[in-house]
């Protein structure tokens, strides 16, 4: 029994290594190799940061997350989407185009938009 959740958290790992380094390489162009040395290695300085103690490591893991949420937040200032389509979007979730890239948010010169 040990075993098998031993290696289902194998294969989960190995899953988000190779996702990550993949979204270094769309995002900057970043060798597929190097990505993986780079997510592998930033998991183990967050493994190594435990030895601090868990607050601190709570802290980094917190600062990183409002990081992401305020990168998020950026995107929505720029390119932004009305709050009653936002809402029902939440809700009643749809395409409005042939494709995800179909919305009328996605404007002509967006590198997505099908053409």
């Amino acid at each position: 029994m040990s075993f098998g959740r031993e290696v289902a958290v194998i294969a989960a790992d190995i899953l988000e290594v190779i996702g990550a380094s993949y979204a270094l390489n769309i995002l900057f162009h970043i060798s597929v190799w190097a990505g993986v040395l780079l997510s592998g290695s930033s998991t183990l300085l967050l493994l190594g940061l435990e030895r601090f103690g868990v607050r601190k490591l709570e802290i980094v893991i917190s600062v990183l997350v409002f990081i992401m949420a305020g990168c998020f937040l950026g995107e929505l200032s720029y390119v932004k989407p009305l709050a009653v389509d936002m809402l029902m979007g939440m809700f009643f979730p749809k395409l409005s185009g042939q494709s995800a890239s179909g919305s009328r948010h996605c404007p002509a010169s967006c590198p997505y938009h099908a053409s």
